[in-house]
């Protein structure tokens, strides 16, 4: 088997300038197919860690800015109530956020400060302490969860910190709890909304926005609810009370399935322009081997003559085209890699701050089963082509 891959090295050297040519479709393809893989996988990566933590199932709801009367329109912590009293509706609290510096001693920083209530509108599981209770948003309590990310930054020694204080201005909160990471972690994107710090909403209202008016709504359905199903109701119900006001709402889980959809048609079409290039490569690699049965009738029929079989000289063509397909394919693998690789960290991941675990797997299966296919089914005609040759017909060719 050596011998017969030392053969088809040779062969290939000798005609190195069409030995390339013909690769040069195999690595486009391949590098093309594989970088578009590596790239999806980032993005992906990059809208899922935009909403991390959050509940997807959610949705916002705020005054509509051409409905008119916009003073009319306005929300208040009246709101909450009519919407909680639409079947279906779990719960509602005010979106209510802002980027404030977090002191815990002498560490100060900058971090998401926000209100929950104590129905979760956060999917991050719980590594310490407890969430937001009911008697805490009652009773506006001055506690605290805090999310992996503010543990890290507030609390760089670890430990266990539940029962300890931050400083937000000169208010103090006690932290009953802390967040665990999320699937992927990530830095921020426009539409990272998941708070870094939450307090119960009751008590942010008291302490930050007592008097004015809120900006918009979060709403969360009961489970199973589609949120589609209740944004009508939720609407129509504001818009009662609200003298006819319209409103908008803003389903975060068709916005994340519209992007991740978004980013898998992109997927699909260039995908598709990698495969036609593949197509085309395969076509090369075909001719080549058909030419090479052409130009070496004569030296077939010498081997046949002195007795080799028929499946001998099937297997040293059919190796040729093994190993034209494994070195396009291979070169295409690193080349893909680098092009995907260096998307990913260079452009997607400055961006969201999300480094997408390369899906080495895959890519290598991929190339593996493009490399056997090629091999398979353009290779077989002209390797079968070289052995069905009669030799004394051969012998006759110039």
């Amino acid at each position: 088997m050596f011998s017969y891959i030392v053969e088809a090295w040779a062969v290939l050297m000798a005609n190195r300038t069409r030995t390339i040519l013909t690769l040069i479709g195999l690595v486009v393809g391949v590098a093309a197919i594989i970088a578009v893989q590596i790239s999806a996988s980032a993005m992906s990566g990059a809208v899922t860690g935009a909403f991390k933590g959050l509940n997807t199932s959610m949705f916002f709801t705020f005054p509509k800015s051409s409905g008119g009367d916009l003073e009319k329109a306005a929300l208040h912590l009246s709101d909450i109530a009519l919407i909680e009293s639409i079947p279906g509706v779990r719960t509602a609290i005010p979106y209510q956020q802002q980027r404030t510096v977090i002191r815990v001693g002498h560490n100060a920083v900058r971090l998401k400060f926000g209100g929950e209530s104590d129905q979760r509108f956060s999917t991050a599981p719980l590594a310490q302490g407890r969430v937001i209770s009911l008697d805490d948003v009652t009773s506006a309590a001055s506690v605290c969860v805090i999310s992996s990310k503010a543990f890290e930054r507030l609390f760089p020694n670890g430990g266990d910190v539940v029962g300890q204080s931050v400083l937000v201005g000169d208010r103090r909160y006690v932290i009953i709890g802390v967040l665990g990471k999320t699937t992927i972690d990530t830095a921020s994107l426009g539409l990272d909304i998941a708070a870094d710090v939450t307090i119960p909403y009751t008590t942010y209202y008291n302490n930050y926005q007592r008097g004015q008016t809120l900006f918009g709504l979060e709403v969360l359905p009961n489970p199973g609810i589609s949120p589609t199903s209740l944004e009508p109701a939720v609407k129509q119900a504001l818009s009662t009370s609200h003298s006819g006001a319209q409103y908008q709402t803003f389903d975060f889980g068709m916005f994340f399935r519209t992007i991740s959809g978004f980013f898998g048609v992109i997927g699909i079409v260039v995908g598709a322009v990698g495969g036609i290039a593949l197509l085309v490569a395969g076509i090369g690699i075909m001719n080549i081997m058909l030419v090479s049965v052409m130009e070496r009738t004569r030296e077939i029929g010498v081997r046949k003559a002195i007795g080799a079989k028929g499946g001998q000289v099937l297997l040293q063509f059919f190796i040729e085209a093994l190993l034209l397909s494994s070195i396009g394919s291979g070169i295409g693998l690193a080349l893909g890699v680098l092009l995907g690789w260096g998307a990913s960290a260079l452009f997607i991941s400055k961006i969201s701050g999300v480094t997408a675990p390369i899906p080495w797997l895959s890519i290598t299966s991929l190339t593996m089963i493009f490399a056997t296919v090629v091999t398979i089914v353009f290779g077989t005609y002209p390797a079968f082509r070289a052995s069905r040759l009669d030799p004394i017909e051969a012998l006759r060719y110039e």
